[in-house]
């Protein structure tokens, strides 16, 4: 088996395509959807690297693989990686929108500096996308009973494990990443395994198939006590939750990612952004069914050319 086999990128896209078809279908929501809306799924907008699209996310998702067994690995299947590497997890609140935010390319850029801030000057190759919080209570850091909380994804190398950890928790102690509610982590970092390395960058390359919520609950003891302030009012803490995202929740972030490229979402630092270069080179100059294999420029005006003939569609 391949690097890319070992991901299961083939596998869950195309459990993400029948799940999205389906939404087409039975959401009662899918009246949103206009006839140009329902083509962007298709295999005809495979080569225009959209974020809706599975056959986009495999075409990435095979670039991606390639370069990065090729770099980290020295080739092969990705059971042995030739370096230390650290699956990140970056969140702030002010990454955090509406779900019915139009997020445009300014938003984006904002997004991505935000979030990459904390990786400066370490190698790095991740993805930035949003997690549907479908009910937040009173309290939160934001104005809002559901927003699109746009986090990144990181697979991160040349660093050591405690360096790392020590500049996320001084930026998490600084207010640069904050938490959409106390109690929270803001970051995550876990050093990977040898042989999850296709696994983790499976997971940076994901779709959205969760919604979360953020409940409260009482604060308690090893007992099961409540825990009280020194006037007696009970101490609550926030608790997080996730569950399959329902037909609606599809439609939602289909319509907040559908003009989203996947090598938009992308960001990369030190050795991490030669991987990305070569990695969109591959991915841009697939072949087309109906002929050779393009350059990248050459491809960039027929998919602006499908945007604009899309964009007509919708319109009528």
């Amino acid at each position: 088996m391949t690097f890319y086999d070992n991901t299961r990128i083939e596998y869950w896209q195309s459990r993400e395509q029948l799940a999205l078809r389906r939404a087409f279908q039975e959401s009662r929501k899918s009246h949103t959807l206009s006839r140009g809306d329902r083509e962007l799924p298709t295999g005809r907008f495979r080569y225009d690297l959209l974020a809706v699209n599975s056959f986009s996310r495999r075409i990435w998702g095979r670039a991606i693989s390639n370069e990065l067994s090729r770099f980290l690995c020295d080739g092969g299947d990705g059971t042995a990686h030739n370096r230390n590497v650290y699956f990140v997890s970056l969140m702030d609140v002010t990454c955090a929108r509406s779900p019915g935010h139009h997020l445009t390319e300014a938003d984006l850029q904002f997004v991505k500096n935000r979030l990459r801030y904390g990786l400066r000057e370490f190698s790095y190759f991740g993805m930035v996308e949003p997690a549907y919080y479908v009910n937040l209570q009173q309290g939160v850091r934001y104005n809002g009973k559901r927003c699109l909380f746009w986090h990144l994804h990181a697979l991160v190398w040349g660093v050591t494990s405690k360096e790392l950890k020590k500049r996320l928790r001084k930026l998490t102690k600084a207010g640069r990443y904050t938490a959409i509610a106390d109690g929270l982590d803001a970051t995550h970092t876990r050093k990977i395994k040898q042989g999850r390395l296709p696994r983790h960058l499976g997971y940076v390359l994901k779709s959205p198939c969760r919604t979360y919520r953020v409940s409260v609950r009482d604060r308690e003891d090893k007992r099961g006590r409540p825990i009280t302030d020194a006037d007696g009012v009970v101490l609550r803490r926030f608790k997080h939750g996730k569950s399959a995202l329902r037909h609606g929740d599809r439609i939602v972030l289909f319509h907040a990612m559908k003009h989203l490229h996947l090598d938009r979402l992308a960001v990369a630092g030190g050795d991490g952004a030669k991987l990305l270069r070569a990695a969109k080179r591959a991915a841009l100059s697939v072949h087309d069914t109906l002929g050779p294999q393009r350059r990248t420029s050459s491809f960039r005006r027929i998919a602006e050319r499908r945007r604009r003939k899309l964009r007509g569609m919708k319109a009528a």
